[in-house]
C-alpha cells in the first residue's frame, strides 16, 4: 500500500514517495482507498531520512519511537538500531513493512540502509561509492525492482542535478501506479544535502 524510492550520492540522499493509504489486506484485488494524501516519508534532521512502504499502522508506530529521542542530535546508525528494535516488538499485517533509512553517517559520508518485517529487521547498510549512485526502492503490492531498473537506473547516468533525480523517481512512481491500485502520484520528496 505505498511505494517508497530513495538514491543516495556522495553528496545528497533523496526520497520520494506516493501518498495514498489502503486498508490491508486489499480484499478481491480491489483496494479500499482510505487517503490519498499520506506522507510515507520523514526527514527526522538535516542528516537523517526516513521512508516505510507496507502497513502504515505498524511501519507508523516504529518510525514514531524515534520521538522519544532529541531529534536534532539522532545520528542515521542510532536512528536504524531504534527502527530495528521497535520494528522487532511491532506486530504487522502479512504485507509486511520496509523501511528506508538515508542520509549522512557518523563520518560524514551519505548511507541507505534498508530493513523490513520480512528479514527480522536485519539493516542492509551501503554507503555511497564515488561515481555511483545508491538506488532503493519498496512497493507492498508491486515488484519494484524492473521499475528501478527501467526508470531509474537506466537515466541515471544522465543526471546533471537534483531536479532530474526527482523527475526520474517521480516517473517510477506514475508507472507503478499505471499498474497498482494501491499506488498514486500523489508525491512527497525530502532531501539530504
Amino acid at each position: 500500500m505505498s511505494a517508497i524510492l530513495a538514491v543516495c550520492g556522495t553528496e545528497f540522499c533523496a526520497m520520494v514517495s506516493d501518498g495514498r493509504m489502503v486498508e490491508e489486506p486489499v480484499q478481491n484485488n480491489t483496494p479500499h482507498i482510505l487517503t490519498e494524501e499520506l506522507p510515507k516519508l520523514r526527514k527526522l534532521n538535516r542528516n537523517v531520512c526516513v521512508g516505510f512502504a507496507g502497513d502504515t499502522m505498524a511501519a507508523v508506530q516504529i518510525i514514531n519511537a524515534v520521538d522519544e529521542y532529541e531529534l536534532p542530535y539522532l545520528t542515521l546508525e542510532k536512528t536504524v538500531k531504534i527502527l530495528q528494535e521497535k520494528g522487532r516488538a511491532t506486530p504487522c499485517q502479512p504485507v509486511g513493512v520496509r523501511l528506508l533509512v538515508g542520509g549522512r553517517g557518523r563520518k560524514g559520508g551519505f548511507q541507505l540502509v534498508s530493513l523490513g518485517s520480512a528479514q527480522n529487521y536485519a539493516p542492509q547498510t551501503q554507503p555511497a561509492r564515488e561515481g555511483a549512485y545508491l538506488i532503493e526502492g519498496a512497493c507492498s503490492h508491486t515488484e519494484i525492482a524492473p521499475f528501478l531498473e527501467e526508470y531509474v537506473k537506466a537515466q541515471a547516468a544522465g543526471w546533471k542535478k537534483l531536479e532530474d533525480v526527482a523527475t526520474s523517481l517521480d516517473g517510477c512512481i506514475a508507472a507503478l501506479a499505471a499498474g497498482d491500485e494501491t499506488v498514486n502520484t500523489k508525491y512527497y520528496r525530502e532531501l539530504i544535502t
